[in-house]
């Protein structure tokens, strides 16, 4: 009697059922929801139903998190998504919602699933499906269902996204409106943007305003923009909790608010090592899916304050003196550092100084990279074990380069960095020395950048050291800090990683080859 029953539900939800054998669609058939289910029991809905979509029958399934969908008849093609991979459903629109004015109509006998896919590149991609019926109670449950599995899920309603026109190729604007706009308005985000005119304005906007209206912050721009967010929001944040931030050792506390990273400068180093990729759409989907990571900031003092907080690099001596002379030539766009390198790189300039690197002792570089779900990452954002005993140790010398890497560094003109094996929140930076040597060593140096497979710490003049924190001062002649793309005039100075002080949108860089995407806007 049970199966006779279940026979007559199957029949009249599903027309046309075949009876292929696949056990996708045979879990959970014996308690089929047809009503919609309670939010305290949410985890344990089915939702088994025929639609049509583009003329075409499919069986949909809903279970586990999973929705799942086959063409009825051959060629069959089933696609599974993940319901954290889902931006929005809703019932599609008759007509209207082309003005304000104008009354919107939906149609109660179809909805649509807007969903992020991911592609073999390791960018994300925007798709949708549309399924019909002629039951529009079917339909209802299917769109309440779903919808309140998104409301379990944490993800920004009430975004501050700053511009920076400025910035790379100046089309910070275009992104927003092409790319970005069209996406939010999908996942039902509200978005408040302000376009930044001024050098600093970000973080002073940051700490003069009220954020209370918003549950997170993001840009669209490049590196130098990302500074100043994280700057501003720390510097709030000790500034609301009465914590000297120019004592160099007190904690420094985590923004309450993360940050969503839209690619849009020069090189965009810090979205590449987040994502493995430059493309705007993966960056805009990674944001609106919710989907966190802690990453380590680094805050430099000189011996009175604190100066800044860095999250990719900060170099001094070649790299220094790039961004120094680069700032002449503005006017030439993302080439100036070209420019201005060939021109440093032929002067060949060395720079005496003491470095001094607290770091656990004679332990060598992790040889494992950084990736999605990184372990290392994970015990140390989760605070088990005990920290690692350490102690300082001094390096001394002429140097080209030195380079303090909180992230390996990657963009589309260095795919593994310069420091290839440096986490995204392990609370370890990598000390890269680079000796002062003959000019044909530097170019060789330069060239090994941009080698997808080998790294720099098999030259004989380059060292790397890995450690918390790390102290210069000059001996001689004196070049400029380059800190996150902008330029740092103090050059005696004290770096400490603040391990996972910053929480950002996305994954992790993929376990894959690096692939950078054009936005199709400015390329």
């Amino acid at each position: 009697m049970k199966f006779l029953q279940h026979f007559r539900w199957l029949n009249r939800v599903n027309h046309n059922v075949t009876t292929r054998n696949d056990s996708v669609f045979d879990a959970g058939l014996d308690n089929p929801a047809m009503n919609l289910p309670e939010l305290d029991d949410i985890d344990t809905a089915v939702l088994l139903s025929t639609f049509t979509c583009k003329k075409k029958s499919f069986k949909v399934f809903f279970h586990k998190n999973q929705i799942v969908w086959d063409r009825v008849k051959a060629p069959f093609a089933q696609t599974r998504v993940s319901i954290e991979d889902v931006i929005s459903v809703r019932h599609t629109v008759k007509r209207g919602g082309y003005c304000d004015h104008e009354e919107v109509e939906i149609n109660p006998n179809s909805f649509i699933i807007h969903y992020a896919t991911l592609e073999s590149n390791n960018c994300l991609k925007y798709a949708n499906v549309v399924f019909s019926h002629t039951d529009p109670m079917q339909v209802q449950s299917w769109v309440k269902t779903l919808q309140n599995f998104l409301k379990k899920i944490a993800r920004p309603k009430n975004i501050l996204m700053f511009v920076n026109p400025f910035g790379g190729r100046r089309q910070g604007i275009k992104i927003n409106q092409k790319i970005c706009k069209p996406l939010f308005e999908i996942a039902g985000v509200e978005v408040t943007v302000i376009v930044s005119q001024r050098k600093n304005q970000i973080r002073d906007y940051i700490l003069e305003h009220s954020m209370d209206h918003y549950d997170a912050v993001a840009c669209v721009g490049g590196d130098g923009t990302v500074s100043e967010i994280f700057n501003g929001l720390v510097m709030r944040e000790c500034r609301d909790q009465c914590i000297d931030i120019d004592d160099a050792n007190v904690d420094l506390p985590t923004p309450k608010m993360p940050i969503g990273i839209i690619p849009g400068g020069s090189t965009d180093t810090i979205s590449y090592c987040l994502h493995g990729t430059t493309d705007i759409t993966t960056a805009v989907l990674y944001i609106i899916l919710g989907q966190r990571l802690g990453m380590d900031l680094v805050s430099v003092y000189d011996h009175h304050k604190l100066l800044r907080l860095y999250a990719s690099v900060l170099s001094y001596g070649y790299l220094g003196d790039v961004i120094y002379h680069s700032e002449k030539y503005r006017w030439m766009g993302p080439r100036r550092y070209d420019y201005s390198g060939f021109k440093t790189i032929i002067a060949n300039k060395g720079y005496e100084g003491e470095i001094a690197i607290k770091a656990m002792d004679d332990a060598p570089a992790s040889p494992i990279k950084c990736v999605a779900d990184c372990k290392e990452c994970g015990d140390r954002g989760d605070n088990s074990g005990k920290p690692p005993e350490e102690a300082w140790r001094s390096v001394q010398g002429k140097f080209f380069m030195i380079s303090g890497a909180n992230i390996s560094c990657s963009c589309d003109r260095t795919p593994n960095g310069i420091a290839p094996f440096c986490h995204l929140g392990n609370g370890q930076l990598h000390m890269v020395v680079v000796r002062h040597t003959s000019l044909l060593n530097n170019l060789r140096l330069l060239l090994r950048l941009t080698d997808r497979s080998r790294g720099l710490g098999e030259f004989p003049f380059v060292e790397v050291h890995q450690g918390s924190e790390f102290c210069f001062r000059p001996l001689n002649a004196t070049s400029k800090w380059n800190c996150d793309g902008e330029l740092q005039h103090e050059t005696e100075i004290r770096a400490k990683v603040r391990c996972q002080l910053l929480t950002v949108f996305g994954r992790g860089r993929p376990d894959q080859e690096p692939v950078v995407r054009r936005c199709g806007v400015c390329c």
